[in-house]
């Protein structure tokens, strides 16, 4: 009710946040871990990718981001905050999520054991750690609002596929889900691309 008019003028969204994800797009098994930051050398790299030969759900490697050893505003002084994600599919998750909460919680274990596996290759003894916090697709969604907990936006696996940014007369769409894609540099690229069609659009 109170969205902007052209907005009220839009189709409905479906109900059911597992409805409304495409069938071939993504989520993020994600781990959020509090790491004492003896674990990883201050002068060490801050990204890694780790593949392994087990599939770890939908695929067979994990992302790893760290926090610098300086940067007090993402972790205490003496402690570094450490991301990992790996793909995984919206569906399963969703459908235990409403159908099976026990079963829900075991593959959330499951998969964080995987994860937890394939990130001590690169930071041995990260069991160790104060915090560990899994998230699902479930999880995104809830801290996120985005519907069914998609990452990367829609999946653009053709020019002719992208979305255009202009869904209605004076109302455009920026993000990840156009032209080029996801990434801080392809969102910011496509923000561009928007802003340039509106002012020629005037």
């Amino acid at each position: 009710e109170d969205a902007p008019p052209r907005l009220r003028r839009l189709p409905p969204l479906p109900t059911s946040a597992s409805s409304v994800a495409p069938q071939d797009g993504w989520g993020a098994f994600m781990v959020y871990v509090g790491l004492d930051g003896s674990l990883a050398p201050a002068d060490g790299a801050l990204h890694h990718q780790v593949i392994v030969r087990e599939p770890l759900g939908e695929g067979n490697s994990i992302f790893l981001s760290l926090s610098p050893a300086w940067d007090e505003t993402r972790a205490p002084a003496g402690r570094r905050a450490l991301t990992i994600s790996t793909h995984t599919a919206l569906a399963p998750w969703w459908t235990l999520y409403e159908q099976d909460r026990p079963a829900y919680e075991a593959r959330k274990q499951r998969y964080l054991a995987a994860v937890l596996d394939a990130a001590e290759q690169v930071f041995p003894g990260l069991r160790q750690a104060e915090l560990i916090l899994p998230g699902t697709p479930v999880t995104f969604e809830r801290f996120t609002r985005r519907a069914g907990g998609w990452v990367g936006g829609f999946p653009q696996t053709s020019l002719f596929r992208a979305w255009s940014p202009r869904l209605a007369p004076g109302l455009w769409m920026v993000g990840d889900s156009i032209f080029p894609g996801q990434s801080t540099a392809a969102v910011a690229l496509g923000g561009l691309r928007v802003a340039a069609a509106v002012a020629g659009d005037r």
